[in-house]
């Protein structure tokens, strides 16, 4: 990895926390009062946006349906501290030049251990936070081969940890009601007459 003095950490929390603790950190974390979230799923950025947005946080998005115009200047923006957090899809983020970012948080552990890195060389002298699942996902154990190193893990003081994950089973999703199809007995055959 690149010679930074940007502090990393990993967080070890389960999928249905991590919202949680992003927003705990950004409230009990002096050192995050500007930072780029990155994201797997577009749908996540959304969500993500929302809640930051829900809590008073001045918060934009950046993602593919986002024309290269706004991105752009979505981006120009949060490095000229107009705004002061920015949720970005990892595909997009791929093709951004976020050099000079003080802040990243990874909600979702990046997929590519060169996305790690590249962000490790675009936040030199702040902080690179991860969110993985408590056990260690594919892309952390590929990382920390390829890295020759761990990254340290850390807990949130003040965050209530969840002591297993949460478990949805077809018992406890709520039953579609609606319209049900017809038996197929009862539909009519389609017969080309000659």
């Amino acid at each position: 990895m690149s010679k930074s003095t940007s502090i990393h950490s990993l967080y070890e929390v389960y999928e249905h926390q991590k919202t949680e603790l992003l927003l705990h950190l950004l409230e009990k974390d002096d050192k995050l009062n500007t930072a780029m979230i990155f994201v797997l799923k577009s749908d996540d950025v959304h969500a993500i946006t929302t809640a930051l947005s829900q809590k008073g946080k001045h918060v934009d998005s950046i993602h593919g349906k986002k024309k290269l115009e706004a991105r752009t200047a979505t981006m120009e923006d949060h490095l000229a501290g107009k705004i002061d957090y920015l949720v970005v899809s990892e595909a997009i983020a791929r093709n951004l030049d976020f050099s000079g970012v003080k802040n990243i948080v990874n909600y979702d552990f990046p997929e590519l251990p060169d996305d790690y890195i590249t962000q490790s060389g675009n936040c030199t002298s702040g902080c690179l936070y991860s969110f993985d699942n408590p056990k260690p996902s594919k892309q952390l154990i590929k990382l920390e081969e390829y890295i020759e190193g761990k990254i340290p893990r850390v807990t949130a003081e003040g965050f209530d940890y969840a002591p297993h994950a949460l478990k949805i089973t077809d018992r406890n999703k709520p039953r579609k009601r609606g319209p049900r199809s017809k038996p197929l007995q009862n539909k009519k055959s389609k017969l080309k007459r000659k």
